[in-house]
């Protein structure tokens, strides 16, 4: 889970400039962006860290030890 969240920190969604019409520019570098004015999706991204916690938090449950 730590490095799923590394990863989507370090790699986050890319989307067009508000001038422009809205459309997902992919998975870049957080120093890389796609465009010069591309800015990173602040829905994306936060949809992208929830579904990580909660797979987390599912997998630590599923794998928790039964006494």
């Amino acid at each position: 889970m730590v490095v799923g969240l590394c990863l989507a920190i370090l790699f986050p969604p890319w989307e067009a400039p508000p001038p422009q019409p809205l459309e997902f520019l992919g998975m870049h570098f957080v120093l890389t962006p796609p465009t010069p004015e591309a800015i990173v999706s602040q829905l994306l991204l936060t949809i992208e860290l929830v579904t990580i916690a909660i797979a987390g938090l599912y997998g630590s449950f599923f794998f928790r030890s039964k006494s």
